[in-house]
């Protein structure tokens, strides 16, 4: 299977309902724009885009399908907020576990979606080599006091 080069909405909404898998037919969302257009809109906010599109190359791919894995899973979050635990006749049901486990699995694609620079933060690595070794002997002659 090859990488997509670009996404509509619809492929777009296609990958994030592969990507939630059990999760979605469980909450009963299908594959399409009519359950997860508001995800779609969110990802292409976060991108930075106003149509999603425009979006090329293998980079901007990676990134937009990092940001659409978060705000798949921040609109489970958003759609299990409600749901808590209850007993009735007899039986326990933990409904509030969809949401927990929405939740992990967000902070997880945030972390992934950082690595492209979303979400405002970004790492800079460099090397430093430090000049000013307060142990290094300098001889009176070579020493010098600033003007």
């Amino acid at each position: 299977m090859t990488t997509p080069t670009s996404y509509t909405e619809a492929t777009l909404a296609a990958y994030m309902h592969a990507t939630l898998g059990d999760v979605a037919s469980a909450l009963g969302w299908a594959a399409g724009t009519a359950s997860y257009g508001e995800a779609v809109n969110e990802t292409a906010l976060a991108y930075g885009v106003d149509d999603i599109t425009t979006i090329t190359g293998r980079e901007n791919i990676a990134r937009l399908r990092a940001l659409a894995r978060a705000e798949s899973w921040r609109q489970v979050m958003s759609y299990t907020a409600g749901d808590f635990d209850f007993t009735a006749d007899g039986a326990s049901y933990d409904r509030s576990q969809v949401h927990a486990q929405a939740k992990a699995a967000l902070q997880l694609a945030e972390a992934d979606a950082m690595r492209y620079g979303a979400y405002g933060y970004d790492v800079v690595v460099q090397n430093v080599r430090d000049v000013h070794d307060p142990y290094a002997y300098i001889p009176d002659d070579d020493r010098v006091l600033a003007p």
